[in-house]
């Protein structure tokens, strides 16, 4: 009886760790290029830690589960993974043991220094990464989060990364030149695969430092038989410095959010067949873009802070700053003549609350023009009911006659702007500037538009103010978007013709009750 028992009790014990086993608990995978061994340590652990960053592929990645790189290590290796947290266990790509981002110093050995495929439901966070090696290569990226015939992905974070020296091509070939983030989840060769999308896309906190081409992009199925847009897409508070190219561009996404980044110290490397801006949705509808700042593009074509491109409904540019650039402050595009199935055009773009100093600088004839070119704002193409009202435009005398000297010019790219309400702005000329060109635009509305100093307008719609350019003019207390604007940029310095100020000195704000 005592034997049947215990065997009884024995019996019991091994189907309870079978259930254990069955439902494992959550683990950390610790990596450890200096002290790690790949042969022998469980790599579980801080104190026996894995060397390479290849040992991912040999476990199974969990959800709840972290990979833990060693905090001021360096690693030579890809990052690559693929798998699938869900809702309430992320899994999580950082660090251990310290302040001090692990650096993952890729050198061209790989086109991607991290490559995150096929994954949802993880975060990666805290990471040094570059990926330069002896020349340019299309398509190099420090990060490439891809998706391929795997449906919708949700819940995806990048945050605290330091990204720099990622050496791609400087022309955009079929993979984009390169860019310190790349999100992709359609790629033209999968034309009969399953579609992706992201459901939650969360790029924040990461500084990106002289990468080239390009700095966060977004590649998706634009075309609009085929769109399946990602959605929750949010972009903030990130740093570009040192980018020659494309800022960030989230394509084919419904309401994406662009906010709280700076793109500043932009090369002109970029050959001349290569147009650049700082931020613009493209293919996207409800795209918000506020609170950014946008200095010194100089691109040899566009070369604009912002960019309300086309395949788009119902962008809105509200917030922003813009100064220094060699385009201007703006672009608003459509290339006419897409059929309907392809491209929506560009309908319904708002731009409101935004500042412009010192734009349109372009001093030389660009190669998509006979002539110098730099406007404000550029209006290209058929584009509708775009309303541009409560902006404040500071313009400076220019270095050279040459230089292009209109606010706002409305022009031909298979097609011509078509219903363009300019209204209720405020402007300020140091020299004689042209307010408008509408070339053969239609149905254009100019209303109440104020301006500082010498501007020539061919009709209605303009007003000179005989005060100075301050808040006395623009400035309206019950209008609480002033109050957003101004709180947005009061501690903001600027370097204008060599000279530092305070952007609230340069727009005439002074604190009221």
């Amino acid at each position: 009886m005592a034997t049947s028992l215990k065997t009884l009790i024995i019996l019991l014990l091994v189907l309870l760790a079978r259930c254990s086993m069955n439902k494992p608990e959550s683990a950390n995978y610790y990596f450890d290029p200096v002290n790690g061994n790949d042969s022998i340590n469980p790599g579980t652990s801080p104190e026996y830690p894995f060397k390479s960053l290849s040992m991912i592929s040999e476990i199974v990645v969990r959800p709840g589960d972290s990979l833990l790189l060693k905090s001021g290590a360096v690693f030579t290796d890809q990052l690559y993974i693929s798998c699938r947290g869900d809702s309430g266990k992320r899994i999580v790509v950082g660090k251990y043991g310290g302040a001090e981002r692990p650096y993952i110093k890729a050198g061209g050995r790989y086109n991607d220094g991290v490559h995150i495929f096929n994954s949802e439901y993880i975060v990666i966070r805290d990471l040094e990464i570059s990926n330069k090696g002896g020349k340019p290569v299309d398509g190099m990226n420090g990060i490439l989060v891809e998706l391929r015939d795997y449906g919708t992905a949700k819940d995806i974070t990048i945050d605290n990364l330091y990204i720099h020296d990622v050496y791609g091509i400087l022309v955009r070939e079929h993979l984009g030149g390169g860019s310190a983030i790349q999100l992709r989840n359609y790629n033209e060769a999968d034309s009969l695969a399953k579609s992706s999308r992201f459901d939650g896309l969360l790029v924040q906190n990461c500084y990106i430092r002289n990468c080239q081409r390009n700095g966060i992009m977004m590649w998706g199925n634009w075309i609009r038989s085929k769109w399946n847009p990602s959605l929750h897409v949010v972009i903030r508070n990130n740093v570009l410095d040192g980018v020659p190219g494309d800022g960030i561009v989230p394509v084919a996404c419904e309401g994406p959010v662009v906010e709280y980044n700076e793109m500043k110290n932009c090369p002109r490397t970029l050959p001349p067949s290569e147009p650049c801006d700082g931020i613009w949705p493209w293919s996207c509808d409800n795209a918000v873009v506020q609170f950014n700042v946008v200095s010194g593009h100089k691109s040899q074509v566009d070369g604009y802070a912002y960019d309300s491109d086309w395949n788009s409904n119902n962008s809105l540019f509200q917030f922003n700053l813009s100064y220094n650039n060699d385009g201007g402050f703006l672009l608003i595009c459509n290339s006419g003549g897409w059929p309907l199935d392809w491209s929506i055009g560009n309908r319904g773009t708002r731009i409101r609350y935004n500042i412009s100093i010192n734009d349109g600088l372009r001093n030389y004839i660009s190669p998509a023009h006979k002539e110098y070119f730099s406007p404000v704002i550029s209006i290209g193409g058929p584009t509708y009911n775009t309303i541009i009202e409560k902006n404040l435009f500071y313009v400076l005398k220019k270095e050279s006659l040459e230089i292009d000297r209109t606010i706002c010019n409305l022009s031909n790219w298979s097609g011509f702007p078509d219903s363009t309400v300019l209204k209720n702005n405020f402007i300020y000329t140091e020299e004689e500037n042209l307010a408008v060109k509408t070339s053969s635009s239609t149905r254009n509305f100019w209303h109440n538009n104020q301006y500082v100093g010498k501007l020539l307008h061919p009709g209605e719609g303009f007003t000179r103010y005989e005060g100075q350019f301050n808040m006395n003019l623009w400035y309206e207390k019950s209008d609480t978007n002033w109050n957003t604007l101004v709180d947005f940029i009061k501690d903001r310095m600027i370097t204008v013709k060599g000279k530092e100020m305070r952007v609230l000195d340069i727009i005439g704000y002074e604190n009221v009750d």
